[in-house]
């Protein structure tokens, strides 16, 4: 359900993202709104993975506009972004296998110093 009065946090416009000479993301646009969540669904191949990418800046964007808490987010790399609290959290085989599953929550605090409010998260 859409809360009309919720601040963007996430605005995706036309974003365009190619490997080589093949596009393999036409056009996707999407907004997150506070409270909200947002499902990214297709079939195999259909480009989530590739849009999720190109969102959290480990991929370039090949046309289009992002942005975040309304600031533009364009061009900026996945460790600037993750300051900025995005993240793109891997699946199944994307996680560190031989870690724990709080060593794995652990590490994606890693730019934080506020020990008692992870633990309070994790």
């Amino acid at each position: 359900m859409k809360k009309d009065n919720a601040a963007v946090l996430l605005k995706v416009s036309d974003v365009k993202v190619g490997y080589g000479g093949i596009q393999a993301v036409k056009g996707v646009s999407l907004e997150v709104r506070e409270g909200e969540l947002v499902s990214l669904i297709g079939s195999n191949g259909a480009g989530k993975t590739t849009t999720m990418k190109a969102i959290t800046g480990l991929l370039p964007l090949g046309g289009g506009h992002i942005e975040l808490a309304g600031k533009t987010i364009d061009g900026q790399g996945p460790w600037d972004l993750v300051q900025q609290g995005l993240a793109m959290v891997p699946e199944g085989r994307g996680v560190f296998t031989r870690m724990t599953i709080v060593e794995n929550l652990q590490m994606g605090a890693y730019i934080r110093d506020d020990n008692a409010a992870i633990a309070e998260d994790i």
